[in-house]
């Protein structure tokens, strides 16, 4: 009869440890969950294949596209995902921009683009950086960290810091290092 009880002590006891240890893994599972949502914010909006397009005085001046843009309220604009920026001057086509993301502020209509950025003019001239700023108000293009600028007749710059109209006609890189078939 006590082997027995001891028998059922010891199932009842294996039990309740079984019951603990699933407890323990269940409450772990969810804490990973509030953990990933965190992580995972939210957006208020969420808008797939989005076509920007941007106007000053009637005259169109940026036309952009992306996989996604997301939208969370007093945050910038952000385009996710193959970013392509068509760029105009009264009107005509100068430039396009390709970018991993950019933001886009509303209310002055900057844009910073970010991740494998290249600029290629219409009249040929090649930007390759990390990020760019692109102000609407004067239509200046700055990078402050590493750049290549490939000019139209295929000379190769690089430098760190540039500076440039949306049409990269006029042009400056500061700390330039390079090799130039034709002085510049």
């Amino acid at each position: 009869m006590i082997a027995l009880l001891n028998r059922l002590n010891i199932s009842k006891l294996f039990f309740i440890l079984f019951f603990f240890i699933l407890l323990s893994q269940n409450c772990h599972s969810t804490n990973s969950s509030i953990k990933d949502k965190a992580i995972n914010k939210i957006v208020d909006n969420e808008i797939w294949e989005p076509i920007i397009i941007l106007y000053r005085s009637e005259q169109k001046v940026i036309k952009a596209t992306s996989k996604k843009l997301y939208k969370d309220k007093q945050q910038l604009a952000r385009l996710v995902g193959n970013v392509e920026i068509d760029m105009y001057d009264d009107g005509k086509h100068i430039s396009v921009l390709y970018s991993d993301s950019a933001q886009i502020n509303e209310r002055n209509n900057n844009l910073i683009a970010s991740g494998n950025v290249i600029v290629v003019s219409d009249s040929g001239y090649t930007l390759r950086t990390n990020k760019i700023n692109w102000d609407n108000s004067y239509k200046l293009i700055t990078a402050e960290d590493s750049v290549m600028f490939t000019t139209s007749e295929k000379d190769t710059l690089y430098g760190i810091g540039f500076e440039s109209d949306s049409d990269l006609e006029e042009w400056r890189i500061f700390k330039p290092v390079g090799i130039t078939r034709s002085g510049i």
